[in-house]
């Protein structure tokens, strides 16, 4: 007579498993929140000592060489600029913007935004740098 072993269940919950989709779902928002940050547009920043980490999330203007302007990823003329920006404030829901400026780009380029951002209604302007590292 052959007998059947039953498989008990304990109940007990796996942790390993676990433990390994916490793992990945961290990492998966660690790159988001990084991509998120930094677009794909490549500038050189200045460098500052007084540099901070920027933790909310803001409307990202960058300015390139020539004074090429960018919102987030999507390049915008001067012409398009106040309502561009009027458009990705009201979707952020903040009053403010990041301008990331290459550190080769002349400061008229920098002005013009600025006053049209000012224009825009834009209350708040933190400006994006590098930090500069103080060897003594």
């Amino acid at each position: 007579m052959k007998i059947k072993r039953r498989i008990r269940n304990d109940g007990n919950l796996l942790l390993t498993p676990l433990i390994d989709m916490i793992f990945l779902v961290v990492i998966f928002f660690m790159i988001n929140a990084t991509m998120a940050m930094n677009p794909a547009i490549k500038i050189d920043l200045p460098e500052a000592y007084t540099a901070q980490s920027v933790l909310t999330k803001k409307v990202v203007v960058t300015i390139k060489p020539a004074g090429m302007v960018y919102i987030g990823n999507k390049p915008v003329s001067m012409e398009r600029y106040p309502a561009e920006i009027k458009k990705a404030v009201r979707k952020s829901k903040k009053n403010e913007i990041l301008l990331q400026v290459d550190e080769s780009v002349e400061y008229r380029y920098v002005l013009n935004v600025l006053d049209l951002s000012r224009l825009a209604g834009i209350k708040k302007v933190s400006m994006a740098a590098k930090k500069k590292s103080m060897i003594r």
